[in-house]
């Protein structure tokens, strides 16, 4: 999965985080919250950026102290999203999946 970003010109670390979080939102089912932490231009041959994010998701196997309500608990992951210039989505890493390519 690819967000497309700006052509011809350097991508702003506001574009880079609204386009993480885009992606995440679209890419995690029942996403509840999604919180940028990092933000960062990567210093290599090609532009990237390197973009952590907290996602917050029902976790299935924490169950709500009060079973008349039966509300799923949410579960927090870090989340790594590396995109290139134009905020294609190169990499995403999660605890589980760290160092598998988009």
């Amino acid at each position: 999965m690819t967000t497309k970003g700006p052509t011809g010109r350097k991508s702003t670390l506001a574009e880079a985080q609204a386009a993480a979080k885009c992606f995440l939102q679209e890419a995690l089912p029942d996403t509840h919250y999604v919180e940028i932490v990092k933000v960062v231009r990567l210093q290599s041959d090609d532009a990237m950026w390197e973009v952590g994010a907290v996602v917050w998701q029902p976790d299935a196997t924490i169950q709500s102290p009060d079973d008349a309500t039966r509300h799923p608990m949410p579960d927090q992951k870090l989340h790594v999203v590396r995109m290139d210039d134009q905020l294609n989505v190169t990499r995403y890493e999660t605890p589980e999946t760290a160092g598998q390519q988009a």
